[in-house]
């Protein structure tokens, strides 16, 4: 359902609660609809290493999850192997 999997880069463990909190939903919601097309990252943007994962945005510190990150500059959390619009090189 709409990959809340990737909501904080958590999946719950089996027997875990998988409800998630309507507000923090909608947050994200938000936030992803925010970022300009974000979406998985295409097998030519992966060999081009043009992802979230290697943007100037990502904040992997943010998250416990190497393939997470935090997006600093639409405020929610992203999955490394994902794109936007937005995208800039990491200096």
């Amino acid at each position: 359902w709409l990959g809340c999997s990737i909501l904080q880069g958590q999946v719950p463990k089996e027997g875990e609660e998988k409800m998630m909190n309507i507000d923090y939903v909608m947050a994200f919601l938000k936030a992803k609809r925010d970022a300009p097309n974000y979406r998985e990252a295409t097998d030519k943007e992966m060999k081009a290493k043009k992802n979230c994962g290697t943007c100037k945005a990502w904040d992997s510190s943010a998250t416990d999850d190497p393939k997470t990150g935090f997006c600093k500059w639409y405020d929610f959390n992203c999955m490394a192997d994902h794109i936007c619009d937005a995208w800039v090189k990491k200096e």
